[in-house]
């Protein structure tokens, strides 16, 4: 770093020290505390679902896991829809739009259900076809249990991509302690019925899904109930939920590249679980239970990558962008920090965590070692993957993450995965390495994009200033 660059860094610290900033590290904290409670929530109650249909068997868990790998697809792709929104509602949060918010509320949860309805209708519908389509050579007694938990869960899409277009609105807004008490209960409810379902009933997967089901209709009028209580009614009438280009345009100008991008980011973790389910079920269900304690170990990135969003996303809404450029560097590196502590706590202990999921002789070691892997690759390149890319989308520079994820995904993770996990026959640990490979790519080019000043558009207003069009 030349001696010119080391001294604008300065300036900006010493610019920023002299007056106020949007978010100190207590505001950080304060948002950051709530949304830790909540992903752990939802991490604990993924791997109480792994560990209790681990007791019917094998097929049971490698069912799951390959329908999972679907479930989180859609998932993750009505997540990143959600991002527009909260990206918006931060934006319009920092300059003060309570008019804008409440249209955004109401067209986007419109939006939201409307798509996602249609997506469960064709999985209740056309499931089984799917299902054989991307995975024809499974075992009889998977692909049976896969089924039944594929419809379920299906029928649960438009509950719960209403509650996580909701939750990203209040997150968006600086609010994270109420998604987490909703987070909260649903949790609770979660692994009650679970418990109730798989132990009590012996439904098997059938039962953990209904609990999923039903427990996501409970967060989803939750969560209307409170949106109701911070905005009113009126969030909801016709003329809030009738959707106007100007305020659908700036929420889709962020939603369609993460979209995008994510559809094809989870397509290539589709292709990658069919080189999975080609293999002997132990490695599924090793596969599987690593990719809970997955959930475990990314707490912190995960926490940090919601907090990114709506630091960066309101201090650039403000016009404060080197002060968003500073957070998310912030934020960023306290995730690094958190991660290798916990991942140096975690390491000696893999092989008991595995232990809890009650593996069989021969998927135990496969699944300790993916664990290992998981803790080595994480704390070095999962945050500077991926809590830069969200912050990045905050400060309207989407579709440089677009640009860079895509390839990155097909050529460094599908590929290096055929090679790695197929055709060096390393298994779902080659698998996994191709995909920490995938996070050092991204890194290499999310980095320096964030350390150079002038990309934060410092002379430019924000993307939701441009589209103060009239509704039409």
């Amino acid at each position: 770093m030349n001696g010119k660059r080391m001294k604008e860094i300065f300036m900006e610290r010493t610019e920023l020290e002299k007056r106020k900033p949007i978010f100190d590290n207590r505001a950080i904290f304060l948002l950051l505390w709530p949304v830790l409670i909540e992903q752990t929530l939802a991490s604990t109650v993924g791997i109480a679902d792994t560990i209790m249909v681990s007791s019917v068997g094998d097929a049971a868990v490698s069912a799951v896991g390959l329908i999972d790998t679907i479930n989180n697809m859609f998932i993750q792709i009505f997540t990143a829809i959600a991002t527009g929104t909260t990206v918006v509602i931060a934006q319009l949060s920092g300059r003060r739009d309570d008019d804008g918010i409440h249209k955004t509320v109401g067209q986007s949860s419109a939006l939201m259900t409307l798509i996602m309805t249609l997506i469960g209708l064709m999985v209740i519908l056309f499931g089984a076809p799917i299902f054989d389509l991307l995975y024809p050579k499974v075992e009889t007694a998977v692909r049976s249990d896969a089924l039944v938990y594929f419809k379920v869960t299906g029928a649960s899409y438009p509950f719960f991509a209403l509650m996580i277009i909701l939750t990203g609105i209040f997150r968006g807004s600086g609010n994270t302690r109420t998604p987490m008490l909703i987070s909260l209960w649903v949790n609770i409810i979660n692994i009650a019925l679970n418990a109730v379902f798989i132990y009590g009933f012996h439904m098997g997967v059938a039962g953990a899904a209904l609990a999923t089901l039903i427990a996501r209709i409970v967060g989803t009028l939750m969560m209307v109930a409170a949106t109701l209580h911070k905005y009113g009614r009126y969030v909801f009438r016709w003329e809030n939920l009738r959707f106007t280009g100007r305020i659908l345009k700036p929420v889709l100008n962020i939603s369609l590249p993460s979209g995008l991008d994510t559809a094809l980011f989870q397509g290539g973790r589709l292709i990658v679980s069919i080189f999975v389910a080609r293999m002997a079920t132990a490695a599924i269900s090793a596969n599987t239970i690593a990719g809970s304690m997955f959930g475990l170990i990314c707490i912190p990135g995960n926490s940090f990558n919601v907090v990114a969003t709506t630091v960066a996303g309101q201090c650039y809404g403000a016009g404060e962008r080197r002060e968003a450029r500073r957070n998310l560097m912030k934020c960023t590196l306290i995730a690094v920090a958190m991660l290798a502590g916990l991942s140096v706590a975690l390491y000696w202990f893999a092989p008991y965590l595995v232990s809890a999921y009650q593996p069989s002789a021969e998927a135990k070691p496969i699944a300790v070692s993916i664990v290992r892997l998981y803790l080595v690759m994480i704390p070095l390149s999962w945050p500077t993957a991926f809590v830069t890319a969200g912050g990045l989308r905050a400060v309207d520079d989407v579709k440089f993450v677009t640009l860079v994820s895509i390839p990155s995904m097909w050529i460094v993770r599908v590929v290096g995965a055929w090679l790695l996990g197929v055709k060096l026959n390393m298994g779902p640990f080659g698998l996994n390495l191709a995909m920490g490979l995938d996070w050092v790519v991204r890194s290499a080019f999310y980095i320096p994009r964030i350390l150079t000043l002038k990309r934060l558009k410092t002379d430019a207003e924000p993307e939701i200033a441009k589209s103060a069009e009239p509704d039409v």
